[in-house]
């Protein structure tokens, strides 16, 4: 039996739809019909997932993490709070995060979600540079950022930061955004370097992977100075305040997932695990049941990403794998400890190339 305590929830509002997002969303320009029509969705959906769980031997128990996604979730307001409440059970101390834009809120409306269980937010800042945020395609101004980020003083937020932006007319300093950022006393940060949707029209403009890599470590160094932890890929953290909710699917944990294709798992033991996905215009799902080679090699993948020490023997079918890493940790990009192995930043900066060594050897 697989006891399912995460959710993820994904809610397709935007009102405005950047350009760079490939990410399923919809322009939210009729706010009371769309709320409905989302409701009817994830009632539908609700029903659909409960057949899903018997026939994947799966069960709820109370939650313990829940993560709202999107889009935009902090538009579907007080009217989206009523909708929620009650749907599920939540452990006692259960984290429940929920994603808020700048310009995209209302004072009233994140009221109502507190009453219903969300005690941690995620704010999609991206930049505090006006030019950069017009050259994202952003919807809010510096402004609504610092107007949001003083109403959420003293609680638990992380914020959103995008890395490797097309150049402007200027060099952006993502130091001193950072300095100005962390003033606001955000609890976390995720990192994110700019992978646009096809044709994305700036392309040209992109800086090239050194400039990119240089701003990455740039950014890691300074954090970990100001008492963040890199723990993982692109994700940092003051001590205790890591995203439980993300570290179930890092350490390939069962997460259900709901609303347009959000995707959920369950994992069902070492050799076996259920991954399903919902369609958009209908409440179903796409399926995939993992084999063991994919379950191992995914598990590497997640394993990589994280600061936590890892040993060979848990993993199988890498060829080599001991005398790759020697030979990362004599470029710098792994650690040995003692009898286990840590991964550094400078390898997370060309981590896609590293999988890629160990992904071809592996299936040779």
């Amino acid at each position: 039996m697989t006891i399912v305590t995460s959710l993820y929830v994904h809610v397709p509002f935007c009102r405005h739809l950047c350009n760079y997002c490939d990410f399923y969303k919809q322009k939210f320009d009729k706010p009371h019909a769309q709320r409905e029509e989302f409701a009817a969705y994830l009632r539908s959906s609700i029903e659909r997932h409960e057949s899903i769980m018997r026939e994947q031997s799966a069960q709820w128990a109370p939650l313990q993490t829940v993560y709202f996604g999107g889009g935009t979730p902090s538009l579907w307001d007080v009217e989206g709070a009523k909708i929620w409440k009650g749907m599920f059970p939540l452990a006692t101390n259960a984290e429940v995060t929920f994603e808020v834009d700048p310009g995209a809120w209302t004072p009233e409306g994140l009221t109502a979600w507190e009453e219903v269980g969300v005690n941690r937010y995620s704010v999609g800042t991206q930049s505090l540079d006006a030019e950069y945020l017009r050259i994202l395609d952003r919807a809010h101004d510096r402004d609504e950022t610092f107007k949001l980020l003083r109403h959420l003083a003293g609680k638990n937020f992380s914020v959103d930061f995008l890395l490797g932006a097309p150049q402007g007319l200027k060099n952006r300093d993502v130091i001193n955004e950072l300095e100005e950022l962390l003033s606001y006393g955000p609890k976390h940060l995720s990192l994110y370097i700019l992978q646009p949707a096809a044709g994305y029209k700036l392309k040209a403009k992109i800086p090239d992977d050194e400039i990119t890599s240089r701003e990455y470590l740039a950014v890691s160094e300074y954090l970990r100075s100001r008492g963040f932890h890199h723990y993982e890929v692109s994700n940092f953290a003051l001590p205790g305040f890591e995203s439980r909710h993300n570290l179930r699917y890092w350490h390939g944990e069962s997460v259900a997932a709901l609303g347009p294709t959000g995707t959920g798992y369950f994992a069902q033991g070492p050799e076996r695990a259920y991954r399903y996905k919902w369609k958009p215009g209908r409440a179903e799902v796409e399926i995939e049941n993992l084999t063991l080679k994919e379950l191992e090699l995914e598990k590497l993948y997640l394993r990589l990403r994280l600061s936590e020490p890892f040993r060979i023997d848990d993993f199988t079918g890498v060829m080599d794998f001991e005398k790759r890493l020697e030979s990362w940790q004599k470029r710098g990009l792994v650690l040995r400890l003692d009898n286990a192995w840590q991964m550094t930043p400078a390898a997370w900066v060309i981590l896609d190339s590293l999988l890629n060594e160990l992904f071809s050897a592996a299936t040779t």
